[in-house]
């Protein structure tokens, strides 16, 4: 049974309820911050991938952290201390060898980590 507030619901769930709410607005522009926090690896990667086939008839602002999320984007703006130091896709980006190539390198080498790059080097 739902509860008033969805008080019964885990973080994440309460996140998908929310943006299966928000997708069934028929609205030429979707506003998505942090949109996946919560929610776990294999359901993020179907909201990823959902929020890309909307991206193909409406204007899409992701707002994220986690920038694998962004490497299929149009343009994507890398921020520092609040301001856009740059923009580009994630190619060009990568080229640029500033901001975002090094939160890219850095996010990259903790997913290494993550899953087991210690021990692998401990072999």
């Amino acid at each position: 049974k739902l509860l008033e507030k969805a008080s019964n619901l885990s973080g994440g769930q309460r996140q998908r309820l929310a943006l299966a709410r928000a997708l069934l607005h028929n609205t030429p522009i979707y506003i998505f911050d942090e949109a996946t926090s919560n929610i776990d690896v294999e359901s993020e990667n179907e909201i990823i991938n959902q929020i890309y086939k909307l991206a193909k008839t409406k204007t899409i602002i992701m707002i994220s952290h986690r920038l694998a999320n962004v490497v299929k984007a149009n343009c994507i703006y890398a921020l520092d201390n609040g301001k856009v130091v740059e923009s580009g896709n994630h190619e060009e980006l990568l080229r640029k060898d500033g901001v975002y190539y090094r939160l890219w390198s850095k996010q990259k080498e903790l997913e290494t980590y993550g899953i087991g790059g210690i021990n692998n080097e401990a072999a």
